[in-house]
């Protein structure tokens, strides 16, 4: 299955993109990297399993996927209230990719 795994280089992000790997999937990890490391997800890059992409979700990427996790949204507060309009609009931009997998389907 193709999964995208938004915040993918953060720290449950990383974790979820490396379990999904590990099962099968076809992942794409796509982040900005504003809280997310690409440390984090260094030891799957060798992986032809996982596909790395730097974005922002405020601006809804354009893939064909079967599956979405979205962990896009900054959860400390001193970076979620860094940029409190961003972090809406990242929440809204990732609930907007689900609804327009569902009229996929």
């Amino acid at each position: 299955m193709k999964v995208l795994v938004t915040g993918g280089a953060g720290f449950l992000g990383s974790h979820l993109c490396e379990r999904l790997v590990g099962q099968g999937h076809e992942v794409i990890c796509l982040d900005n990297f504003f809280t997310g490391r690409r440390e984090n997800v260094r030891h799957l890059l060798d992986s032809s399993r996982l596909e790395l992409l730097r974005h922002d979700v405020c601006e809804p990427p354009l893939l064909s996927v079967e599956q979405i996790y979205n962990l896009a949204c900054p959860a400390s507060p001193i970076h979620y209230q860094y940029d409190p309009i961003k972090t809406v609009k990242s929440n809204r931009s990732a609930a907007g990719m689900n609804r327009s997998q569902e009229h996929r389907a």
